[in-house]
């Protein structure tokens, strides 16, 4: 039987985004979907809940003890983030795991709030150009990228995300992604809009780990040999991983037993 990789490659790797597109679940659903997981494997990959601040005071009124991260999407005001964070800092029965914020004026506001800040950047040049902007002293500070596609936004090109990732890895920032990483192997799905290529999140594990060793990421970002990918993934060591996710911190889902799934079927948990 082949060996199975370290669990530090998957612990907390998937943010709980299920009331977001295009899961778009009911806020009872989703806590009741987190109170089933709890206690199970499953548990383990999953980190905190993803709400807009417009949900939080109905999560604040359960009392299950939930772990929140607050997320600002583009056009979400700067100010409506940090109220919201502030009112779960400040409650007695849940706990703010961090806050998302666009890259828009006034976004350093949220670092007041001592947790993790991830900060969205668009794809291509733009986004590489604030990366430095991020970097530095603050290690609450984190970029993010959105890799699945919206009204708004296609999938960044495999270059685009080979190079975020390269330049997150030179600047010493960790990234997240969010969107899009529904499988664990890169492939073409049917949309509404037609036939769209999605990256896989264990490619994106292989491609981190390609730019920490001054490799080529984007070879291994479209790389659907499942059977190589897997067995790379399961040569890793400890400090490996632990080094592999210190750069790629997590990604968000609005399903998380999609990609959980993935992984059973692979036999990589």
């Amino acid at each position: 039987m082949p060996s199975l990789p370290t669990r530090a490659l998957f612990t907390q790797l998937i943010d709980d985004a299920a009331v977001f597109p295009p899961g778009n679940f009911p806020l009872d659903e989703a806590i009741e979907r987190r109170a089933g997981r709890r206690g199970t494997p499953a548990s383990d990959f999953v980190g905190p809940l993803l709400l807009p601040p417009a949900l939080v005071d109905d999560a604040l009124a359960d009392p299950g003890g939930l772990v929140i991260t607050v997320v600002g999407r583009a056009g979400t005001p700067i100010t409506d983030v940090i109220d919201a964070a502030t009112r779960v800092a400040d409650s007695p029965a849940h706990a703010l795991a961090g806050v998302e914020v666009p890259a828009a004026d006034g976004w350093q506001e949220a670092i007041k709030l001592s947790v993790p800040i991830a900060v969205e950047v668009p794809a291509g040049s733009i986004g590489l150009g604030l990366l430095a902007d991020l970097a530095g002293p603050r290690e609450e500070v984190v970029a993010k990228l959105r890799t699945g596609a919206t009204a708004s936004n296609t999938v960044p090109s495999t270059d685009d995300l080979a190079a975020f990732i390269t330049g997150c890895v030179h600047a010493g920032l960790a990234f997240k992604l969010t969107g899009g990483l529904h499988h664990a192997i890169s492939t073409t799905v049917t949309t509404g809009h037609g036939a769209e290529d999605q990256f896989g999140f264990l490619n994106v594990l292989l491609a981190t780990d390609a730019a920490l060793r001054e490799g080529d990421p984007a070879a291994l970002l479209d790389s659907r040999d499942t059977e190589a990918i897997t067995a790379a993934l399961a040569g890793f060591s400890e400090a490996r991983a632990v080094t592999t996710r210190n750069s790629f911190s997590s990604f968000g889902c609005c399903n998380v037993l999609d990609p959980i799934d993935d992984l059973t079927t692979l036999g990589l948990i």
